[in-house]
């Protein structure tokens, strides 16, 4: 699906190369829609195709044929097996990133080599599984895993960060096809709750963000009681839900100030906030600074270069 957005762009916005027989990489940089917050990416795919989105701007939204949805934004992974339980995909911002395209047919030879080499085996039926019950995409964000991953690509050169997402998504592979379970239930290193629709409460939140969200709401959108919602968001995630909207919202503004020139005031509203003094305190309870205090402070770092042991530590976040 990405892959052929990308290739209708043109040159323009992506440099295509090779990882491997069967394995193709992009580097790409979408611009942000002019007229509307959301520009669509047709839904459409080849059989047999893997992607790996590693996604270093932007916010990319999917939505499923049978009503949830999905939401990746920097820094984080999407890995889409199959676009035909997909009802529409958009994305928001300057999207950008690497991606990583895999032709499961002319890749398996490759594949089960590199897997044989390091001394794993890779069972691509049970990933087919997995994905198909994930209704063929799966987003991996704000997990140790993607954390300690986009660290070490700051390190990297551009080409050498290519290669590592290749390595990466080998590595996506075999954790999706792991038959070990961790202390959870989910598959080791990656991000699967023990609780069921916990993943789709989490999705439809984070795709959700500028609308009134309340445990009453979600509960009717997804049907079940209050109890449950909380205790189960909280048991699969390790946080109360209140705790992960507002975390969501404000990461999300920060990344807003941050990438574009939007009022403090329409981004409040984007997020979900009714006023801008709302918006200003729990921006400023959360990291330590106002939203104009902290888009001068990013103006003044992206123009001056500092010693990274003298940074305050909201202009390092």
């Amino acid at each position: 699906m990405l892959k052929e957005y990308l290739l209708r762009q043109g040159s323009g916005t992506g440099r295509w190369g090779h990882g491997m027989p069967g394995v193709q990489i992009c580097r790409f940089s979408l611009p942000e829609p002019e007229q509307e917050p959301l520009r669509p990416i047709p839904v459409c795919g080849a059989p047999l195709q893997f992607e790996v989105l590693f996604c270093l701007t932007g916010r990319l939204t999917v939505r499923a044929l049978q009503g949830t949805s999905c939401m990746v934004e920097a820094p984080g992974i999407f890995l889409l097996s199959d676009s035909s339980a997909l009802r529409s995909c958009q994305y928001s911002g300057n999207l950008g990133g690497v991606l990583i395209a895999v032709d499961a047919k002319a890749a398996k030879e490759s594949l089960v080599t590199v897997c044989a080499t390091l001394g794993m085996r890779l069972n691509t039926s049970i990933v087919k599984e997995k994905m198909t019950a994930s209704n063929g995409c799966v987003v991996l964000l704000g997990t140790p895993w993607t954390q300690a991953l986009f660290e070490t690509m700051q390190y990297l050169s551009e080409d050498a960060q290519e290669q590592y997402c290749v390595f990466k998504s080998v590595e996506i592979l075999y954790l999706l096809c792991s038959e070990t379970p961790a202390p959870n239930g989910s598959a080791v290193g990656l991000d699967y709750p023990a609780f069921p629709g916990m993943s789709e409460v989490k999705a439809y939140i984070q795709a959700h963000l500028n609308e009134k969200l309340t445990i009453e709401v979600l509960c009717k959108q997804f049907s079940v009681s209050p109890t449950f919602l909380k205790e189960g968001f909280r048991r699969a995630y390790g946080t109360p839900i209140h705790s992960f909207l507002i975390q969501q919202r404000l990461q999300y503004a920060r990344r807003l100030i941050r990438t574009t020139g939007m009022p403090i005031q329409k981004i409040a509203q984007s997020v979900g906030y009714e006023s801008a003094s709302q918006f200003n305190a729990a921006f400023k309870h959360h990291f330590g600074v106002t939203p104009g205090q902290y888009r001068k402070c990013h103006k003044w770092q992206s123009r001056v270069r500092f010693d990274s042991d003298k940074h305050p530590p909201f202009l390092l976040q």
